[in-house]
């Protein structure tokens, strides 16, 4: 397995993770006709402006894991206010937005090493702590975060998803940016 940063010549294998990942692990959670519609061509678009813009910067980036010279999944991380700053506070924090992988690679230490590899990548930027959210009706995505040394922190909003046409509990996961658990 390799770990190197993406690039936009990646948009369309990260769109391609990405949709394959959604309609494996939100069937039962997202409505199958919601999960049937996700556009290859869209998310590419949508990836290849994102790889040239918000995941750029310091405290930024997206990182791809390979096998056998195909992108297998991928982890995108940005800097973000902190959503449980006291209101008036300016408090910043790095938003781990995205962490999908096909599901051909689950259980296989690909995501352990894409984490670890987005941790260490997290460690060189600004900030002392980071989030993600995640579904809440997600187990299995919630127990691979908290193995990470995520922790839950009991706040949960509704999230529009595609667009704002569902909308689906997420709950904020929170962990320092310090050594990663055993």
């Amino acid at each position: 397995m390799t770990i190197r940063s993406g690039v936009v010549e990646d948009a369309a294998a990260i769109a391609d993770v990405h949709i394959r990942s959604w309609r494996a692990a939100y069937r039962g959670i997202v409505p199958d006709d919601a999960l049937a519609s996700l556009n290859d061509e869209r998310l590419t678009r949508i990836w290849a402006d994102r790889l040239i813009g918000e995941f750029t910067g310091p405290g930024a980036g997206v990182l791809v894991a390979e096998r056998e010279g195909a992108v297998v999944a991928f982890a995108g991380f940005a800097p973000a206010d902190d959503p449980e700053a006291p209101e008036g506070t300016e408090r910043r924090v790095v938003d781990l937005g995205t962490f999908y992988s096909v599901p051909e690679v689950w259980g296989s230490g690909v995501n352990r090493g894409l984490a670890e590899a987005v941790h260490s990548a997290m460690t060189r930027g600004p900030f002392g702590e980071a989030v993600l959210w995640v579904l809440s009706a997600n187990s299995r995505a919630r127990r691979f975060y908290e193995s990470r040394g995520w922790q839950d922190t009991g706040v949960e909003i509704e999230e529009g998803l595609l667009g704002g046409t569902i909308t689906r509990p997420v709950s904020l996961y929170r962990r320092s940016i310090g050594p990663l658990p055993g």
